[in-house]
């Protein structure tokens, strides 16, 4: 890069790599999703609305350093960007109890629909320009991950 980032692209990269969590050389979307787990077992101690509140101020805040994080690299969503992850892990966690099983079931669920993208999750990043589609693809795997976690819960029940 030719010149010196300003203070709100650099704001905009720690943000959106998770305070520097994709720079993970292996796997970063999976080091960010790791990280979204400490979030959600965080907003656990707080009542739902609060939580839903925190992921949607979040998910904006990303959405922004998104924007910004493609306009200083030129390149569409970069692989370093992990706010998705780390949102839309918060997101499949949300109002579910948190224990090493449902933990670790979520993220296995979480990283499961990320990666495989089924149906709208792929369509995300097309329908929703920059930041908005780098965010919505990964909230929509956390509400997917969400609703099959707690549809296993009660059939197992």
């Amino acid at each position: 890069m030719d010149r010196q980032l300003t203070l709100s692209e650099k704001t905009a990269l720690m943000v959106s790599t998770g305070l520097g969590t994709g720079y993970f050389p292996e796997a970063p979307g999976t080091a960010g999703s790791a990280v979204g787990i400490f979030l959600g077992w965080a907003l656990s101690f707080l009542s739902p609305g609060a939580g839903l509140l925190i992921i949607i101020v979040i998910a904006i805040i990303g959405s922004w350093a998104g924007d910004i994080t493609e306009m200083v690299l030129a390149e569409k969503d970069p692989g370093i960007v992990v706010i998705d992850e780390i949102v839309g892990m918060a997101i499949s966690m949300w109002c579910i109890e948190p224990s090493w099983l449902s933990m670790a079931g979520l993220f296995l669920l979480f990283r499961l629909f990320d990666i495989w993208k089924p149906f709208p999750v792929r369509n995300m990043e097309e329908m929703f320009p920059g930041g908005i589609g780098i965010i919505m693809d990964d909230v929509l795997a956390g509400v997917y991950a969400n609703i099959l976690w707690r549809a296993g819960s009660s059939f197992l029940s």
